[in-house]
């Protein structure tokens, strides 16, 4: 429970900012205090509301802006932007957890039409704001400017810096729009609210039941919604309220691919539906073109690993499917086929979450570190990525054991 009122003792924070590892260059001065006391001093449900929302969204961000070489912090910029509200309109046009103008998502390659409005997807308006952090990174090699030019124009703040010889955003904040002058201190708010929220008596409440965690699919077949809420136990309110970029009952087959997003359990059905719509089988049909196919890394999930059997799959029992989200080619179908023949060994997938390493992950399923190197190929050398996805083998008696995913505290 959230306590009578969030505590703001001025010093304290005053001190905070001043060690708290920040993106921006950093000044405390007083919009930077109001942004602060603006997020600590919210409306108390609408912050565990904003924390809420982070479980679900935040370890995406993470993990596409991890794959594109990007601070993760650039994240906060949607608690300023949307409060990470996914279909979030602006009175002046913008749309979705990074309020992208429509001119500005079509060119970043985003679909904005009559059937589907992509900035309203978390997966691909995050894919495109990465797109758009790189270029403008790559212009003012500065992510304070970064973050001022994503809000007024990369065209405004060059102006500024050229007629002023100003190098950073503090020397032109004074010349810049309002909203924008806030913005920097905004993001630096969001940041320290994100970092010490516990600190000023906000307390996420525990859930006894905790929904599952929202999964993410990439499909390039057109979808019916109606036959899709027709044959499944998945709620029209449920998928829409998640999906809120299909506009017409229908997700639109394209050839750069669509998101879904739903609860883990939902999803393992969404995936038994598309695709025996889609008439896949890689098991009864090995001379079969795997387009349709719906490969691991197509499937972001933060919940749990995957259990993949591949002796059990058939086309008349679509059900026997649900966990089947892998299928690269029917070589390495074969290859786990083989790995089978251990009748003691049960293959699982493990999607890594943030801060997880290879040694963590082995003692949770009681298997060998050299064994998981092995098995997946690794240089122990190297950064483990938040969102690959790992073969394990554990004993089949270990297995039974297992928690749905590895808990991070």
């Amino acid at each position: 429970m959230l306590g009578n009122k969030p505590e703001f003792y001025e010093e304290e924070v005053r001190s905070r900012l001043e060690s708290m590892d920040c993106l921006v260059s950093l000044r405390i001065e007083d919009d930077v205090m109001d942004q602060v006391r603006r997020f600590v001093g919210r409306n108390k449900a609408a912050t565990l509301e904003i924390l809420k929302r982070t479980e679900n969204y935040f370890p995406l961000i993470d993990r596409i802006f991890t794959e594109n070489n990007l601070p993760t912090d650039l994240k906060y910029l949607t608690i300023v932007e949307s409060a990470l509200q996914l279909d979030a309109k602006s009175h002046v046009g913008a749309a979705g957890i990074w309020q992208l103008m429509p001119a500005t998502a079509r060119i970043l390659k985003l679909r904005v039409d009559a059937k589907v409005d992509q900035r309203l997807d978390p997966v691909l308006a995050t894919q495109a704001a990465a797109l758009y952090f790189k270029n403008l990174y790559a212009m003012f090699n500065d992510w304070s400017l970064v973050i001022a030019a994503y809000n007024c124009g990369e065209y405004k703040v060059k102006d500024l810096l050229e007629s002023s010889k100003a190098t950073d955003f503090w020397g032109i904040k004074k010349l810049l729009p309002r909203q924008t002058q806030l913005f920097v201190p905004a993001f630096i708010g969001a940041s320290y609210f994100m970092k010490y929220y516990p600190e000023h008596n906000i307390v996420p409440v525990i859930e006894e039941f905790p929904n599952e965690k929202i999964t993410f699919a990439k499909i390039y077949k057109e979808v019916n919604l109606r036959d899709l809420f027709k044959k499944t136990s998945i709620k029209k309110e449920l998928f829409l309220s998640l999906n809120p970029s299909y506009k017409r009952f229908s997700i639109p087959g394209l050839n750069s691919g669509s998101s879904v997003s739903l609860p883990d359990g939902l999803m393992v059905e969404f995936v038994d539906y598309y695709r025996f719509q889609n008439k896949f089988n890689p098991v009864l049909d090995e001379a079969r073109l795997l387009e349709d196919a719906m490969p691991d890394h197509e499937i972001i999930s933060f919940n749990r690993p995957f259990i993949f059997s591949p002796d059990n799959i058939s086309i008349q029992n679509p059900s026997s499917i649900n966990l089947a989200f892998e299928s690269a080619s029917i070589k390495d179908i074969k290859k786990q086929t083989d790995y089978k023949k251990d009748s003691n060994r049960q293959l699982l997938r493990h999607l890594v979450k943030t801060r997880e390493s290879l040694s963590e992950i082995a003692d949770f399923y009681q298997v060998e570190l050299e064994d998981l190197l092995s098995w997946n190929e690794l240089n122990p050398s190297k950064e483990l990525l938040t969102g690959t996805v790992l073969k394990i083998y554990p004993s089949k008696s270990n297995v039974l054991g297992l928690e749905p995913s590895l808990s991070k505290d």
